[in-house]
């Protein structure tokens, strides 16, 4: 006992000393007090945020008061997203994609947080806590660890460190976890239209709105030979062979390669068809099968899974899509990188992963929002109002924003991708088996095809920059110079946007 209290005075001595130094952590010139009293119940906490989100048309965690914060760790799994930094970090976000955790600087405040969490439990509970009782994930890339850590007097501390970038609800969710979403899933089974295709070699299906950004014209010129798109979605269909042993089929048999990997669950291949579509959109193989063919049908594909549905409303799946973030950041070939997924809410574990996959050199498109029951006056979603981002929706063959796509000024460019009369005959892209295709809509499939877009411009000019290739975009855009208030610089224009890379080469 005794042995065990000299440690345990030891390591308050060094923990007290090391933050008066400012070695590795420091208390913070203001702090905050341990919330008074009961926190609020889920009901006061859902209340504001859904009155915040009505307000500001926006919400961050860093808006509430610390009591409502710790308030709302206390619901859903109790996860806490803990953002760390070295004191020496000045622009942590320039420096995201470079930081090595094992390197001294960092190893020292990471092990240091870990003990003075651990110190602050047994403080709080008289218990000697383990570090693997309370770890969901110390991320070894990113400093960022994810705890299952409701206690708020230990919250507050760390509250109170110089060190801690934020400390953030993972699993928080207004409502019940009943009314958590499992959106866009299901698929299209609304009956084919036969003037919403055309047929072409060697014997597969051209979508109606293919032709509206002059996808076919660019075709004449490229086919996104040699570039690789990445798409995170909710998996793909294992018994779709046009993403399997047939992506190499028809015309697109070019030696192109398609892989798959996870952070969600434990395989990329689920029953989820929304995964499926996006795919097929953006590379799938122009076939001699009668399947819908994709936009960049020459272009490798990197798949990873990273959520269960296309509402990231769990902690998993936020944690889950920064590591697949993180994943397209470090995979060589990968230009650019769909997500057609997306909340309502901001969140600092998606944003360090959006960070990192642009510091990283990759183009990232993300779709702007596609409406469900609740969200539908919502604006622009997350990741997608980020600026690293290139937010894209959905419009009708007129232009004006489909019936259920969000919009807004965060919005850079729009596809069309919804029937002027009919909202249910979308575009069209591959089934979870089989070759009769399934219509797609929402600002999801936009996003995927303009990823597809963008791969034909690059491969029209490989040696081209990530601001060059979005140049292309932007200068041949339906209302290019001028911006619109919702819906950007409007729609896509594959063909000018292709000769545009040609004519600079």
């Amino acid at each position: 006992m005794f042995t065990a209290l000299l440690v345990s005075c030891k390591r308050e001595q060094f923990q007290e000393q090391a933050m008066q130094s400012g070695e590795v952590l420091r208390q913070k010139a203001t702090t905050v007090a341990v919330p008074d009293g009961d926190l609020f119940s889920k009901e006061v906490v859902d209340n504001y945020v859904l009155r915040t989100l009505e307000d500001r048309h926006d919400f961050r965690w860093e808006w509430a008061d610390w009591k409502m914060q710790c308030s709302a760790i206390q619901y859903g799994d109790k996860t806490v997203a803990i953002g760390y930094r070295t004191l020496a970090s000045k622009n942590i976000e320039a420096e995201l994609h470079q930081i090595n955790l094992n390197s001294a600087p960092w190893k020292a405040v990471r092990e240091a947080l870990q003990q003075f969490i651990l110190d602050e439990l047994q403080k709080s509970t008289g218990n000697e806590v383990k570090w693997e009782d309370i770890l969901v994930e110390d991320d070894p890339v990113l400093p960022i660890f994810t705890l299952r850590l409701p206690d708020a007097s230990v919250l507050t501390a760390l509250y109170n460190l110089e060190n801690v970038r934020y400390i953030e609800p993972l699993d928080y969710w207004p409502g019940t976890q009943a009314e958590r979403s499992s959106s866009g899933c299901s698929g299209s089974t609304y009956t084919i239209n036969s003037v919403d295709y055309t047929s072409t070699t060697p014997g597969c299906l051209i979508p109606w709105n293919f032709t509206s950004v002059g996808i076919p014209t660019a075709w004449n010129t490229a086919q996104g030979q040699g570039i690789t798109i990445g798409v995170i979605d909710a998996g793909i269909s294992s018994a779709q062979s046009l993403l399997g042993s047939a992506f190499n089929s028809g015309s697109s048999n070019v030696g192109r390669t398609i892989t798959t990997g996870y952070t969600f669950g434990s395989s990329a291949y689920t029953t989820c068809s929304h995964g499926t579509s996006m795919c097929g959109l953006a590379a799938g193989p122009r076939n001699s099968s009668g399947a819908t063919t994709g936009v960049a049908y020459k272009s490798n594909l990197h798949f990873i899974r990273g959520c269960e549905d296309v509402m990231l409303d769990l902690s998993s799946e936020k944690t889950a899509v920064k590591n697949a973030l993180v994943a397209m950041g470090n995979h060589a070939t990968v230009r650019i990188v769909s997500m057609s997924i997306g909340t309502p809410f901001y969140s600092s574990v998606l944003y360090d992963g959006v960070v990192y996959a642009y510091n990283k050199g990759k183009m990232i498109f993300a779709a702007a929002g596609t409406s469900y029951d609740w969200l539908s006056w919502w604006g622009v979603v997350y990741p997608a109002v980020h600026p690293q981002c290139i937010a894209i929706t959905g419009v009708k063959e007129n232009s004006a924003t489909c019936d259920d796509c969000h919009d807004g000024s965060e919005v850079d460019f729009t596809v069309p991708m919804e029937r002027n009369t009919n909202a249910s005959r979308n575009s069209l892209s591959l089934p979870q088996s089989g070759t009769w295709p399934t219509y797609i809509g929402g600002s999801s499939c936009a996003t995927a095809t303009a990823a597809g877009i963008a791969a034909l411009v690059w491969s029209a000019r490989p040696t081209a920059t990530r601001s060059q290739v979005f140049n292309y975009l932007l200068t041949t855009s339906q209302y290019y110079p001028s911006v619109t208030s919702s819906r950007g610089y409007g729609n896509l224009n594959a063909a000018a946007a292709v000769n545009a890379a040609v004519v600079a080469n």
